[in-house]
């Protein structure tokens, strides 16, 4: 509280400086003395006192919202009327009780009568009180604000953490499905098909940073073709075309890996059909094509997950900096997706 009282005292101070520089302007253009109160005793005492004594409204008036008006406005409300009250009593004690040459003690009322000093001081309590309470509410505005804003960033990264979490999973079960194919038929492959798990999964538990460069999420992907290998005699029935500088840009980890994914796992391989990867990037702007034939076999009741998955991802990590298409026909299946860098 202390920082926010002392910027309520210098917007005052700053406020009452420009109040008198301005009154002195015109006394000027009038031909009439500037700072005519520093030529008397009691006029420079009145000024300064009343100078102190005012502050007192906007900081008393902020002390008791900033305490109380979450709690209770009516209170709240009753507590700075009390003040008020309370401030321009120790005003008319000061400039009427302690100026013997104001105040005649054997006559009351040859000072100035307590009641018209509440009447007086009315504007003033309203006008320096302001201040204390605008700066309450903008404050407690932007506390609000800031409030909101870490919460929707916590919301967000529990939500990406949840969405990640999901690919890891999903991405092992199949994983495992074609290593199991492996030891299944005794292949010679299955301990290597093991070590190249192994690779993913110390990518998929050790990379927790929000992005990754782009070339460490290529070298994941080629690990998972590498291991997709194992499944075919032949050559790999997938290529990928790289063009751009890759190695500038920046991606969030197992952001692609789906894609690839569900094109080995529902696409059609045989007869020659290709798997096509084309990736161009630089620092600016990510383009991912990948494309394969339709597989005509009846799909998995389960998982699916995976373009969900990344389509959410994408709405909280890049929301109106990303485009992401998906066709589908009876023959062919595309997805192209776009990334516009944050710095561009």
């Amino acid at each position: 509280m202390r920082k926010h009282l002392l910027r309520i005292t210098l917007f005052y101070f700053l406020f009452e400086l420009l109040r008198e520089v301005a009154g002195n302007i015109s006394l000027w253009v009038r031909g009439q003395p500037i700072f005519p109160w520093i030529h008397s005793k009691q006029g420079a005492f009145l000024n300064v006192g009343g100078f102190f004594i005012f502050l007192l409204y906007p900081l008393a008036a902020y002390i008791i919202f900033e305490r109380g008006f979450r709690k209770s406005k009516r209170q709240t409300l009753l507590y700075w009327i009390v003040s008020v009250g309370i401030i321009i009593s120790i005003r008319y004690s000061i400039e009427e009780l302690l100026y013997p040459w104001q105040f005649d003690f054997r006559n009351y009322w040859a000072g100035t009568p307590l009641l018209y000093y509440y009447i007086d001081n009315i504007y003033y309590a309203f006008l320096y009180s302001a201040f204390g309470i605008v700066y309450f509410f903008v404050q407690n505005e932007y506390q609000h604000q800031l409030k909101q804003t870490q919460l929707m960033l916590e919301n967000k990264q529990t939500e990406l953490s949840f969405l990640r979490s999901q690919v890891n999973p999903h991405f092992l079960f199949n994983s495992l499905n074609n290593i199991y194919s492996l030891v299944y038929h005794q292949s010679d492959q299955s301990l290597t098909a093991i070590a190249r798990l192994s690779d993913l999964l110390r990518y998929m538990l050790y990379d927790t940073n929000e992005k990754v460069p782009l070339q460490k999420e290529l070298e994941y992907i080629e690990k998972y073709m590498e291991l997709q290998q194992m499944r075919f005699e032949s050559a790999l029935p997938a290529n990928m075309e790289i063009t751009g500088n890759p190695g500038k840009a920046h991606i969030p980890p197992l952001l692609l890996i789906p894609f690839v994914e569900n094109a080995f796992k529902h696409g059609d391989t045989s007869n020659g059909n290709q798997i096509h990867i084309k990736l161009q990037a630089n620092e600016a702007l990510i383009r991912f094509y990948i494309s394969n034939a339709v597989s005509q076999r009846q799909k998995d009741t389960g998982g699916g997950i995976g373009l969900e998955n990344v389509q959410r991802r994408l709405e909280l990590l890049y929301p109106g900096r990303y485009t992401l298409q998906v066709q589908e026909t009876s023959e062919l299946f595309e997805v192209e997706l776009e990334i516009r860098n944050d710095n561009k």
